[in-house]
């Protein structure tokens, strides 16, 4: 599991440990751990750099390790497939988040400092 989440991580280039660490939740001994049995099965490289006063890894996945993913845009567009980002749309009607604010302000007793909307700026 932790080296499937070290791969998914290296997909778009090096990483340091604390910017894995960062990004997976997991932590960083194990990922140390990890990263040295991937190094021996020659699945990634690292070297030693410099960060202020102390020297850390940065990992990098070998050219083979590296899967080639199409872009999202040449995919064709499916508007039954729920999961494709680009069909995105609020889970609730207008009316409904409209409820949920009122609920929150009557809950709370003040009006909320960042209003349930339906911005779909994603």
């Amino acid at each position: 599991m932790t080296q499937e989440a070290i791969i998914r991580a290296l997909q778009n280039g090096s990483l340091t440990s604390y910017e894995m660490e960062n990004l997976t939740g997991i932590q960083r001994t194990s990922l140390v751990a990890a990263c040295k049995k991937l190094h021996h099965k020659k699945q990634l490289t690292y070297e030693k750099i410099r960060m202020g006063r102390s020297w850390i890894s940065r990992y990098t996945l070998e050219p083979h390790m590296i899967t080639a993913t199409e872009a999202a845009n040449d995919a064709p567009l499916n508007k039954l497939n729920p999961f494709d980002v680009r069909n995105a749309q609020g889970i609730f009607t207008k009316a409904e988040y409209a409820v949920m604010n009122a609920q929150a302000v009557r809950l709370l007793g003040r009006p909320v400092a960042n209003d349930i909307t339906n911005n779909q700026f994603i």
